[in-house]
């Protein structure tokens, strides 16, 4: 406790005994409320004593514990004996003293004679010193007190049995108080020193009460209230004051010495004890005036004999164990000699290099390993210090860590990197009585192979680029800093048809040769890493805003999209990117990649080789796709498809040549829902392979019923020539409905030609083969190869919409649809124009085009519809159509 709080807790004390003692005079007391205050205060403090002795032992250990809770034992006893006492009271019955409950007051004087004992002990185990020190205290105190009370003995009035009974009283308790003094004088008790002071200090009252209890028992008085009393009660309170000063004493972070040490001075108190005892006996004697006196010359003859005895045994022991320890001591020198012989044979076998270092940093050893790794001559002459061996390690980790293991008394374990040597150490420092032991090895090729292993765990091993694992833990630290950061998902365009076409080898390479081109521009500073295939990502951190990042993904874009040399022939892909800003928004790192996701997801959607940063409706649009994805599942099975057809005119005769079979999706909530809203859905997620199955059947029933000479047009999807049978499907199709082949015409787009082009062009070649027209869809608005025209057995080449609608004013919408009219005408292809809207678009197509197409000649309209479609635009008095 701090002192401050010891004051406090002193006056509480004082003014308690002062308001204890004054109590019965303030309120006129009468003998039967004595009773009840002396019986009450008998019981309560005892018990409360009891409680808190055992409470300390609880929350002490070793013979501490045991020392409290003899304390604890012995003050239960006390309320015993006490409650004995009030029983007799309430029953109306005066025992004969000596009665049964004085045997409880002895025992509680034998249970803090062990707990004082136990207190005074390093070791748990009771030495015979302490019971001979016990014993010659205790036979100089009761022979003291035997002079000193000779005359009340010799007047007693309860007869020698109580008389004897009565006598021990004192002399047993002033015995422990005073072993508990010598054992404060003998031993410096630390931070539990004033705890036991206190301790003592109560069996000192309880000595001094008991002293007037026996006076007043001899001479035939006992007073309910006074002194005695009052003795008692400050007792018990001292009791319960000394545990509550060992509870907060243990709260507190232990020193790292013993917890009881021994005073330098103790050897010449331990040798004037006896000398002590008899002075103490002989001035008692002489104050008393007992020496001339034959009865007490003849006790104090047998005591002093047995005092005698004592006293050889105790300086026997003594020698003994003066000798034993002489003896212990060389055979302790001999084994510390062989084992430092083994140890030092252990040092210089083992595989580490080892140095033994003193207090002062001095190299007092180094084995045969440590002079071949540091380097004999000058480097390990005597005097040479730690620092001198490692300098830079004095200014470094290293020393800070050799430092703590010294003043800590802890191991060590760090590994350093030493320049002189060009070598890292692995180290192991361990304290020593003496200074430092260290064991150190050279890693320096076990450290090269785990930052391999490192590195391989966190990059990718084709690009070394950062791999997923890294790049995220990065991005947790950028979004975790204040700074603003910018993630650019960067996703390369048309990378699989270079993989399939020219093969893995070359496909990796273009990997490599990206990673390259994206370091040199973002510069070493930046994380860049390779999330999947064709995948890449940055992570720019406080960057200088949307215009500066737009331009900076620009420029990614030119330069991933410059030719690749790989080998002898030159590769070109393009690439989208997606970013996300974490600037104004409290987004964690998972979000800002989701985000850049779904940015990367829109920018590819909208055109390739584009920028998107990522807006709150690009999810919202995402959501309603995987919306979308979900109704789509079963929206076949449910019978939500339908076919309309719109007629193709033949415009040399001014006649329908054929239907073109356009999907349409009734929702049964959403209602009709757009082909260009659902169909891009259904390609990514592979249902359009079943459903334009599907629209094929469905096309080919419709199209029985129909004249002969008109043919049905139906959309074949890039997804469907992924599939390993779609030729068969298509002539299973054909078969099943008893369909003529010649009459169906099968639309493909320019993506089919990109998209793994050799394997189409057989699909195609086949199903040309099966008497089946192919039809060039949305013709100029991908690619146009020439090449392609030439090599894939199209029939008709559909010119795009966009190109007809700038007809006829536009001059260059004219150039494009005259160029394709006539490539058409030399290759000797049909040529349709589609999205004709209006008259003067029909004229003007009607000079090289075959067919045409379009809103002005008709909407898109159910199967019911065609018959009197057909008949209507057959009419001869449809002058609008004819030529």
């Amino acid at each position: 406790m701090q002192p401050v709080t010891r004051v406090a807790i002193l006056c509480v004390f004082c003014a308690f005994m002062a308001v204890f003692w004054l109590l019965p005079d303030w309120l006129a007391l009468t003998e039967s409320d004595l009773i009840l205050r002396a019986a009450t205060v008998q019981l309560g403090g005892p018990l409360i004593a009891a409680l808190a002795c055992w409470f300390a032992g609880q929350r002490s250990s070793g013979t501490d514990r045991k020392a409290w809770r003899h304390f604890a034992i012995g003050s239960l006893l006390y309320f015993v004996g006490n409650f004995g006492y009030v029983m007799f009271g309430l029953q109306g019955y005066t025992p004969t003293f000596p009665s049964l409950p004085e045997l409880a007051f002895f025992l509680m004087a034998g249970f803090f004679t062990a707990g004082m004992l136990q207190y005074s002990q390093i070791r748990s185990r009771i030495g015979p010193i302490h019971i001979y020190n016990f014993a010659l205290i205790y036979a100089a105190v009761a022979l003291s007190s035997l002079f000193t009370l000779n005359h009340d003995i010799t007047g007693s009035v309860i007869g020698p049995f109580g008389t004897a009974v009565a006598f021990f009283y004192p002399a047993l308790w002033f015995s422990v108080a005073a072993f508990g003094a010598i054992s404060l004088a003998l031993y410096v008790h630390g931070r539990k020193g004033f705890g036991f002071g206190l301790m003592v200090l109560a069996v000192l009252a309880e000595a001094l009460a008991d002293y007037r209890y026996a006076l007043g028992l001899m001479e035939g008085r006992y007073e309910f209230s006074g002194v005695t009393q009052l003795l008692w009660v400050i007792s018990s309170a001292l009791i319960i004051w000394s545990a509550a000063e060992h509870i907060v004493a243990m709260r507190r972070p232990a020193d790292n010495r013993p917890h009881l040490t021994r005073r330098s001075d103790r050897i010449i108190a331990q040798a004037a004890l006896p000398a002590i005892a008899v002075g103490a006996i002989l001035v008692t004697a002489a104050i008393s005036g007992v020496l001339g006196n034959g009865l007490y010359a003849a006790i104090g003859c047998v005591i002093a004999i047995a005092f005698a005895l004592i006293a050889g045994f105790r300086e026997h022991w003594i020698i003994e164990t003066q000798r034993r320890l002489r003896y212990d001591v060389e055979a302790s020198r001999e084994k510390l000699a062989a084992s430092q012989r083994r140890l030092m044979g252990v040092l210089e076998s083992t595989n580490d290099s080892v140095l033994v270092v003193d207090k002062n940093w001095g190299v007092v050893y180094f084995n045969q390993h440590a002079a071949e790794l540091i380097g004999q001559g000058d480097r390990l002459k005597n005097g040479v210090t730690l620092w001198d061996l490692f300098p830079e390690a004095l200014a470094t980790d290293a020393g800070a860590h050799y430092r703590r293991v010294v003043e800590a008394g802890q191991p060590a374990e760090f590994e350093i990197f030493v320049g002189d040597l060009q070598a890292w150490l692995g180290v192991k420092a361990y304290p020593t009585d003496e200074g430092l032991s260290i064991f150190f090895r050279d890693i320096t090729e076990q450290r090269a192979a785990r930052d391999e292993i490192e590195h391989l765990a966190h990059h990718d091993p084709l690009t070394g680029l950062a791999n997923r694992t890294l790049f995220q833990r990065k991005l947790r630290e950028a979004a975790d800093s204040s700074a603003d950061a910018a993630i650019l998902l960067i996703d390369l365009d048309h990378f699989k048809e270079v993989n399939d076409t020219l093969g893995h080898a070359v496909g990796d390479a273009l990997l490599v040769g990206t990673a390259r081109r994206l370091r040199d521009i973002l510069g070493t500073a930046v994380t860049i890493g390779r999330l999947g295939g064709d995948e890449f990502a940055a992570i720019l951190v406080g960057g200088d805003g949307r215009s500066e990042t737009t331009m900076l993904a620009l420029k990614l874009i030119d330069s991933v999209s410059a030719p690749h040399m790989i080998g002898d022939q030159s590769v070109r892909v393009g690439a989208s990117i997606g970013i996300a800003l974490s600037s104004g928004r409290s987004t964690g790192p998972n979000e800002l990649l989701r985000d850049a996701d779904i940015a990367l997801y829109a920018a590819k959607t909208e055109a390739r080789g584009a920028v998107r940063f990522f807006e709150p409706s690009m999810q919202v649009e995402l959501l309603h796709k995987q919306a979308l994805r979900t109704d789509l599942a079963g929206a076949l099975d449910r019978g939500e498809f339908a076919l309309a057809f719109q007629p193709q005119l033949d415009l040399r005769s001014g006649r329908v040549s054929g239907f073109e079979a356009l999907l349409r999706w009734h929702h049964p909530h959403r209602g009709l829902v757009s082909p260009d809203e659902f169909i891009p859905v259904a390609e990514e997620s592979g249902q359009i392979v079943a459903i334009g199955n599907w629209a094929l059947r469905q096309a080919c029933l419709e199209a029985l019923k129909w004249p002969a000479d008109i043919s049905v047009a139906v959309n074949l999807s890039p997804r469907q020539f992924a599939t390993d049978d779609l030729a068969e499907m298509v002539h299973q199709a054909i078969a099943e409905t008893g369909f003529d082949a010649a009459r169906l015409e099968l639309e493909i787009t320019e993506t089919v030609m990109m998209r793994d082009s050799t394997t189409n062009l057989l699909i195609l070649r086949r199903l040309r083969s099966l008497g089946i027209r192919i039809a060039l869809d949305d013709f100029g608005t991908g690619f146009s190869s020439l090449g392609y025209l030439q090599s894939f057995p199209f029939s008709k080449i559909k010119i795009d919409r966009t190109f007809i609608s700038g007809l006829p004013g536009s001059e260059e919408s004219q150039a494009i649809v005259r160029s394709v009219m006539g490539l058409g005408k030399s290759l000797g292809k049909r040529v349709t124009a589609e999205g004709v809207e209006t008259q003067a678009q029909l004229d003007w197509v009607r000079n090289g085009c075959d067919e045409a197409q379009g809103y002005f000649i008709s909407r898109p309209v159910p199967a019911s519809h065609i018959p009197a479609l057909i008949e209507q635009l057959n009419a001869p008095e449809n002058s609008r159509l004819a030529g």
